[in-house]
């Protein structure tokens, strides 16, 4: 029977290397520092900032993970994690506190003494939390029952949405460049309604021999010659960016833009299929040990999405959203305390 390394690291893993790939257990007496990139079966170690680590049976973090990138083939363990994304094949336990991260476990999230910050967090089977606060602007997300995506499904979402982004950009650069060019002509037409006005206001100045009334509409006429000499320096601008937007236009690739997206979709499906697959015998379930914010929202399978009201000091309505396009399998539901 082949025997498994284990490495130990006595002190910090240093960021000098950036890449270490270690064939089995890694155990560290220290931190992960800034920049490592780490590869292992198992890692233990005290802490981790901004690292992109891959283990393939599980990972324990004695004390804190920040800025961090983890991808786990089993369990993830830690203390605090802020301000990352975690994702794990099995079980993933966070003792104390997770804030503005995601999570992610095609098992459960057990978070039982933890207070969860602005988050979003997901789990096939089961998510179990001790507090949930959320905020209008950034809600927390519950997503129960759904298969996590893997690094292919991560991938294509990330070639669709940033080519959604390019298309979205140009039309709304051309947009703003047709708003520019509007503005622009309404101008001119104003101008030249209010020239006759005060050609004539001028005449009858003239004619009074007012000439300090006139002198004192000299920085009028300077302010509105500078005001019409800008906007037609703007206007032959955005005439030129029009024409360069519409060619871009015209030349982007909307087929591959049309496959990335059937691609994207057909990934989602495969998986929303996959998880209903899943529960044959295990109902997803949300718990709630103590209290949940208004704003947080649960999303996932409707037909076996469960919230169970063990709260302390709240009670739950959960209100589901209309407006939101999902697919007819899945449910949105948005917490209302009343």
């Amino acid at each position: 029977m082949k025997k498994k390394q284990i490495h130990h690291i006595e002190g910090n893993l240093l960021s000098r290397k950036k890449q270490y790939n270690y064939p089995g257990q890694l155990v560290i007496n220290g931190d992960i520092e800034p920049g490592c990139q780490v590869s292992a079966d198992t890692i233990e170690v005290n802490n981790v900032a901004q690292a992109d680590i891959r283990v393939r049976s599980g990972m324990q973090v004695h004390e804190k993970v920040l800025d961090s990138s983890i991808v786990s083939g089993g369990y993830f363990e830690a203390r605090i994690v802020e301000r990352s994304t975690i994702r794990a094949e099995s079980d993933i336990c966070i003792q104390a506190s997770l804030r503005q991260s995601d999570i992610y476990s095609n098992k459960c999230c057990l978070l039982v003494r933890c207070l969860v910050e602005l988050s979003n967090i997901m789990a096939c089977q089961c998510i179990d939390v001790h507090t949930i606060i959320s905020s209008e602007e950034t809600p927390c997300t519950l997503t129960i029952g759904l298969l996590c995506p893997d690094d292919q499904d991560l991938k294509i979402r990330s070639d669709y949405l940033s080519m959604e982004r390019q298309k979205k950009q140009l039309n709304d650069n051309l947009e703003m460049v047709e708003k520019i060019i509007a503005d622009t002509l309404q101008l001119k037409e104003k101008i030249k309604s209010i020239k006759p006005s005060i050609k004539q206001k001028i005449i009858q100045l003239k004619a009074n021999k007012n000439y300090e009334a006139i002198k004192e509409l000299d920085p009028f006429f300077k302010q509105l010659n500078e005001r019409v000499e800008s906007a037609f320096m703007n206007y032959q601008k955005a005439i030129e960016n029009r024409q360069n937007l519409i060619k871009q236009i015209e030349s982007f690739d909307q087929a591959t833009l049309d496959e990335t997206r059937k691609k994207y979709l057909l990934r989602k499906k495969d998986r929303l299929e996959r998880s209903m697959q899943c529960h044959t015998d295990v109902v997803p379930y949300i718990k709630v040990r103590d209290s949940i914010s208004e704003h947080t929202r649960i999303q996932g399978l409707h037909a076996y999405k469960r919230l169970q009201e063990t709260v302390n000091d709240v009670r739950i309505q959960e209100v589901e959203n209309k407006d939101i396009q999902q697919t007819s399998s899945i449910g949105r539901y948005e917490i209302k305390l009343f």
